[in-house]
């Protein structure tokens, strides 16, 4: 049980921030112009339906009491024409009744010039001082006034707050005109329900006004987290920009340090193993050695060593590339092939060509040098031939050559699958392809180099 104590505020708390990261409200100036927007509206909404409840309360109150005028002092009015016949004794009999009964009820009946017939107040000779309502009620209208402060009159029954309603008196008969009537009403139980609906109406008011708040805070937060969303993906996509644009150059360093460990080894050839070779030749031309048993002398097959020896490293060791552009590349490639095999190659080459960086020289070197050697080993004496031309942002190199004995396509083991490979991934590093295509009695080696791809850019 204590451990169920101590969990349960954990919980507790765990549950009010989860709710709470529900709610991810930056602020902003449309957050804060929507909140006004909305409390504006809804305070101005509950202004206008309490203005309108006391608009038909009141009239309500008038339409009843102009109805009570009309019905109840119409025979009172009649009672004071002589022209009737009626002496008044009895209507006035009558509602003096009704106001013992009713001391606080209120009652007079003016005359249509102003004066006053009749009241239930004793003593009351007042003249009418308001001639402008009393005008108004002659005219065939009520007219309901709320009183809820002023002086106060000892001899006047009621207390404030309280309802005056002038109405005007028709004749039962015939309908006309023939008096008005005044009438006092209590007006304390209205006010009390006045405050019961108006504060009714504020809670329903605000209630709905919090409602829409939460439901635009809810709008808000949601954008709120999408937009947070979209700037970690935009960070995202920058940082997984710089990692490939990192990667990008890291393969270039890598290839750029292959190079050089090329370099060094095939300086180290030549100046370690061709050089005593090279000692030991000049030495065995000094003495007299017997041939071999085959007929081969010591001096020839040392001369030969020394002859692979060097064709090895001069393949390893680059001529000076950062000086030429890329039709200097290819020239020296195809004469250094010439040079070393003794064949003749055949070139085509369109310009204009784009300028290329060191990295993509050594790669158009190496891949000329492997597809020219290639195509000599197994081209069956057909001279090769090397077309290079630029087709937008693409350098594109493809090397003719004769049908190699027993060759496939490249999607097979083939006797140039080292060469392939080699020149494979060095294209692989700058987003380049090759394709070796044969057919009854050629091949075809094509290679695109991208001159610059997107992620080199910084």
């Amino acid at each position: 049980m204590p451990k169920n104590k101590n969990q349960t505020p954990n919980h507790s708390r765990e549950s009010s921030n989860a709710i709470l990261g529900w709610f991810h409200v930056a602020p902003s100036p449309l957050a804060a112009i929507f909140t006004v927007i909305v409390i504006g509206v809804m305070c101005a909404l509950g202004a206008f339906i309490i203005f309108e409840y006391r608009s038909l309360q009141v009239q309500s109150h008038g339409r009843v009491g102009s109805a009570y005028i009309d019905n109840l002092l119409a025979p009172l009015a009649l009672s004071h024409f002589e022209s009737l016949g009626n002496s008044g004794r009895g209507s006035d009999q009558a509602f003096s009744y009704v106001a013992e009964k009713n001391p606080n009820l209120v009652m007079r009946v003016w005359a249509l010039d102003g004066a006053l017939l009749y009241s239930t107040l004793k003593d009351d000779t007042a003249d009418h001082h308001e001639a402008e309502t009393l005008q108004v009620a002659i005219q065939g209208q009520f007219i309901v006034k709320l009183e809820m402060s002023g002086e106060v009159d000892p001899e006047f029954p009621l207390a404030y707050p309280y309802f005056e309603v002038y109405a005007p008196i028709h004749d039962p008969v015939n309908g006309s005109l023939i008096a008005v009537g005044e009438v006092y009403l209590d007006a304390s139980e209205l006010l009390r329900d006045r405050t019961f609906v108006e504060r009714t109406t504020w809670a329903a008011v605000i209630l709905a006004a919090l409602s829409m708040l939460a439901m635009l805070a809810l709008t808000f937060s949601q954008s709120s987290r999408l937009e947070a969303l979209l700037d970690a993906e935009r960070r995202m996509v920058k940082h997984n920009d710089r990692l490939r644009r990192a990667a990008n150059r890291a393969r270039f360093d890598a290839a750029k340090a292959n190079e050089q460990v090329l370099n060094v080894v095939g300086a180290e050839l030549h100046d370690g193993p061709i050089q005593l070779l090279s000692l030991v030749s000049l030495m065995q031309g000094r003495t007299t050695q017997a041939d071999l048993p085959d007929g081969t002398s010591i001096s020839g097959l040392i001369n030969q060593v020394m002859t692979e020896l060097r064709s090895i490293s001069a393949g390893l060791i680059l001529p000076e590339l950062e000086n030429l552009d890329a039709k200097g590349v290819v020239t020296l490639a195809v004469e250094r092939h010439i040079a070393l095999m003794f064949g003749d190659v055949e070139t085509e080459i369109v310009e204009p060509l784009a300028k290329l960086d060191l990295p993509r020289k050594i790669c158009l070197y190496r891949v000329l040098c492997e597809g020219l050697s290639n195509a000599v080993r197994h081209g069956e004496g057909r001279i090769p031939l090397v077309k290079v031309c630029q087709l937008g942002s693409i350098l594109d190199i493809t090397i003719y050559g004769g049908k190699s004995q027993g060759a496939k396509s490249t999607a097979s083991v083939t006797p140039w699958h080292l060469g392939l490979q080699g020149m494979r991934r060095r294209l692989d590093a700058f987003e380049g392809s090759i394709d070796l295509d044969i057919a009854k009695d050629s091949s075809t080696l094509h290679v695109t180099l991208p001159i610059q791809s997107p992620d080199d850019t910084s």
